[in-house]
């Protein structure tokens, strides 16, 4: 292979990904382009639970992308059989996370932010859906795919994860306020930790349920009070 044939197949290789990257953040940057462009959006693809249509469409790209353009299999981005280890790993990060966040709650105890308080105000079927939809989607879209090609591209995990954390982060920011990166940043933490040591994606959507499935006390105390 020929110079210029490498740095065609390095170009090609680089475009390829990012378009994948492109879809993969559909739910992260498209909403926020349309509401700087003062185009008014339909109920369903607004408010919180409108992310799980950004989610659904941007997951149903995606899978479609990597299957026919990238000609991969989906194993190539985390999607396998877990383990009875991952699954362990998965259950011991989730006592970290929650033996964190209790000492957080406990000594600087939270006031109920906007964002939970619109999730306490949704019916409970949608926010079950919301939060499988978040487990399932979000590690797909911020975990499996964009840390693994990233990491393929530039050769470290370490600059894959600086690359993709804040497009997770920044948005939990804007919705829940600062006070999430306190009580939920050890969340996230043990979530880019059980993905780049194990590498299953499945591991890792068990976990976010896990750590997602106390919303489900905050939907409970809103509806009794």
């Amino acid at each position: 292979m020929t110079t210029v044939d490498r740095r065609r197949t390095a170009v090609r290789r680089t475009s390829v990904i990012l378009t994948g990257l492109l879809i993969a953040y559909i739910p992260s940057w498209l909403p926020p382009v349309f509401r700087w462009a003062r185009i008014d959006l339909p109920a369903v693809a607004a408010g919180p639970a409108a992310s799980i249509v950004w989610n659904v469409a941007a997951v149903a790209g995606l899978v479609t992308y990597i299957l026919t353009v990238e000609r991969r299999s989906l194993a190539s981005i985390g999607l396998r059989r877990p383990s009875g280890k991952d699954l362990e790993w998965a259950l011991i990060l989730f006592g970290c996370h929650m033996g964190f966040t209790w000492l957080a709650r406990t000594i600087w105890p939270p006031d109920v932010d906007d964002g939970s308080a619109q999730i306490a105000s949704m019916p409970l079927f949608a926010v079950v859906l919301l939060i499988l939809s978040a487990a399932v989607f979000e590690e797909i879209l911020h975990r499996g795919y964009p840390l693994e090609r990233l990491t393929e591209l530039t050769g470290r995990r370490w600059l894959a994860v600086a690359l993709t954390a804040p497009v997770f982060v920044v948005p939990h920011l804007v919705f829940f306020g600062p006070s999430w990166l306190l009580y939920q940043g050890s969340g996230t933490l043990v979530l880019y930790v059980l993905f780049l040591w194990r590498r299953n994606l499945v591991a890792c959507m068990a976990l976010h349920l896990l750590i997602n499935l106390p919303i489900l006390f905050v939907v409970g105390v809103g509806a009794g009070s």
